[in-house]
């Protein structure tokens, strides 16, 4: 969820930045893994590196979230602001299925991002309540049922390029956007740091990169012979 320029805090866009970064290290590492170029396994640097990056991301959008709000909160802007989110998620979606069928993407960090910005409106003036849904969320029993993955309630045993489910990921969104209200009660910054304008732009434009770094990522080890086309449509 994007501010308005006014309402931009450069000290996040700094740290959204940092997160973009992160998250073009940690998936061209997953992409390796996922041609079997190298293997990452659950607890290794790699693995942390992902769940940092992820845990990162979403907790910058909490924070933005409520920044956006914090002064006269408007559904419509915020819906408005949402449908580009949905229709890039549900793109993503189209186009993994058409690449991976077995591992496409149904409930990512786009659609829960979405539906955050959707359900978390009430709660931006009210602050406690938001966290304790944001606890509640940690504990929310997730399922087996093959069909709630796409409303992100399915327990993670199974193959996706990416998947972030309710539990906790949409926790995280909410007791984040809470804290915000601590960090920032006026909606200044907390450092006066001259932050470079090109690290500032990656920051701002993290949808827009987010979208289509895959491609970019696979385009190099294409063109680097690190992969081969057989691979990429196997």
């Amino acid at each position: 969820m994007s501010l308005a320029h006014k309402d931009r805090i450069s000290e996040l866009d700094s740290l959204k930045a940092l997160a973009l970064v992160m998250m073009l290290i940690s998936n061209f590492v997953s992409d390796l893994s996922f041609f079997k170029i190298m293997e990452v396994t659950k607890g290794d640097p790699w693995w942390y590196l992902a769940r940092a990056t992820a845990s990162l991301f979403v907790c910058i959008s909490g924070f933005s979230y409520y920044l956006a709000n914090r002064e006269s909160p408007n559904f419509t802007r915020v819906f408005l602001r949402t449908k580009k989110l949905i229709f890039w998620a549900f793109m993503i979606t189209i186009v993994t299925y058409f690449f991976q069928p077995d591992a496409y993407i149904r409930f990512g960090v786009l659609h829960l991002l979405a539906l955050a910005s959707l359900v978390a409106f009430p709660f931006v003036k009210k602050p406690i309540i938001g966290f304790l849904f944001g606890l509640l969320l940690f504990f929310l029993p997730l399922s087996s049922e093959s069909m709630l993955v796409w409303i992100g309630l399915r327990e993670t045993g199974f193959f996706a390029v990416d998947y972030f489910p309710l539990n906790p990921w949409l926790g995280l969104f909410f007791i984040s956007m809470v804290s915000a209200r601590f960090f920032y009660p006026d909606g200044k910054a907390l450092s006066n740091i001259k932050w470079p304008e090109k690290w500032i732009w990656l920051g701002r434009n993290t949808l827009l990169i987010y979208v289509f770094h895959q491609p970019f990522l696979i385009a190099i080890m294409l063109l680097t012979g690190i992969i081969s086309f057989d691979q990429v449509l196997d």
